[in-house]
């Protein structure tokens, strides 16, 4: 007499069949995650740049004409913004914009240069949005340190 197996054979290929397709997606999501993360990290850092490279470059714009020019700018502040700084890393009087972003390989600090002296308090939009922000040019920087010109900026 002759006994067949033959019952198991189509589950145990079946599972077979799926042990190869996950063994193979697996390595394949996690790349694409991998990757999604670093091209939102890259696309934060690009956002934050071309805020902080707006913001250097008006300064440069309402210092060079002097008091009273001003002018609102309206600025995007990508996700995962950590702080912003105006003046030097202390927010004292320098040439300097400093935006810190949270990235998947720590704190990324983006700069923006002017070529005037600016202060200003931006501490309000370090939410991501939206915002209109003011620059404007000072005789004397009131806030900071009344015996120098500088271009102030601060949320409007």
């Amino acid at each position: 007499m002759r006994v067949k197996r033959v019952k198991a054979q189509a589950s145990t290929e079946m599972m077979v069949t799926v042990a190869f397709v996950v063994t193979i997606m697996f390595p394949l999501l996690l790349i694409a995650y991998l990757q999604s993360t670093n091209v939102s990290d890259q696309l934060g850092v690009q956002q934050a740049q071309q805020t902080v490279t707006k913001i250097a470059n008006y300064a440069d714009i309402v210092g060079a004409q002097g008091d009273p020019a001003k002018i609102t700018l309206q600025v995007f502040m990508p996700p995962n913004i950590g702080n912003i700084t105006v003046g030097n890393s202390t927010n004292g009087i320098g040439h300097e914009v400093i935006v810190n972003l949270r990235t998947s390989s720590g704190i990324t600090q983006v700069v923006g240069v002017t070529l005037v002296k600016i202060a200003g308090n931006l501490t309000l939009v370090a939410k991501p949005g939206t915002y209109f922000i003011k620059i404007y040019a000072e005789d004397n920087c009131t806030q900071i340190d009344p015996m120098q010109s500088c271009v102030y900026i601060e949320r409007s």
